[in-house]
């Protein structure tokens, strides 16, 4: 079911460009500087010029699965024992050329577990992070995909009453790990532009529980998220 999420939100990113195309801006040498000027025009506005490395500013919004075994394992270790939940997350980055970027960014994830394992009352892990990336665009006019990979540092900590972390089999870990996706960004103006992006969490080392049981004691976790960005 997940994996139909990106279809759905690159289709609300497509929906959202039509809805900010304005009339056609004026031609010539004025076209660029109304075009930075008109934050929210449309139309030829989506196709921004390159004139040298830009800070982007962006957020993001979707959903996780914890898994194990590969990006959609979502039936194997801890995804066994935990249901799907919210994703959030904010980032800062430099475009140093049309297609390379480095980012910074704070992710923020929860994911409840399931009554059964925890029996003594509801939990959940709330999962944050931070991670360092690269990001490579194809230069395509209107739609850019690309692809990123890099590391970062998550804590994902077992919430609920001191009663029902009690009776859990189980709790906190906290690790280092690999991050990688694909996405595609579609601008809607100068500065803005709307994307999906997909993100599988590689953990390093994590324990979840002494339970070895179906292998709930590993486990990463995979996000889907509607990314918005800015770029001054």
């Amino acid at each position: 079911m997940l994996s139909r999420s990106l279809p759905v939100i690159i289709a609300a990113a497509l929906s959202a460009s039509s809805a900010l195309a304005q009339s056609a801006p004026p031609a010539g040498d004025d076209h660029d500087r109304y075009c930075n000027e008109h934050w929210f025009a449309g139309g030829s506005c989506t196709d921004r010029k390159w004139t040298g490395p830009q800070i982007m500013l962006g957020m993001d919004l979707g959903i996780s699965e914890m898994n194990e075994s590969g990006p959609f394992g979502f039936g194997n270790g801890i995804g066994t024992v935990t249901s799907a939940g919210p994703a959030w997350g904010a980032r800062v980055g430099l475009e140093i050329l049309p297609w390379l970027a480095v980012e910074g960014r704070y992710v923020g994830m929860y994911n409840a577990v399931y009554g059964w394992v925890s029996p003594a009352g509801a939990v959940g892990f709330l999962t944050t992070g931070g991670e360092a990336v690269v990001r490579l665009t194809a230069p395509l006019p209107y739609v850019h995909p690309y692809v990123f990979a890099g590391g970062g540092y998550f804590d994902s900590s077992l919430i609920g009453l001191p009663s029902a972390r009690a009776g859990s089999v189980l709790f906190s870990s906290s690790e280092p790990g690999m991050v990688g996706g694909l996405g595609l960004d579609i601008p809607l103006s100068w500065h803005f532009s709307l994307g999906a992006e997909m993100t599988y969490h590689f953990l390093v080392g994590e324990s979840f529980s002494n339970n070895d049981t179906n292998g709930v004691d590993g486990g990463d976790i995979t996000t889907f998220n509607l990314v918005g960005r800015l770029r001054l």
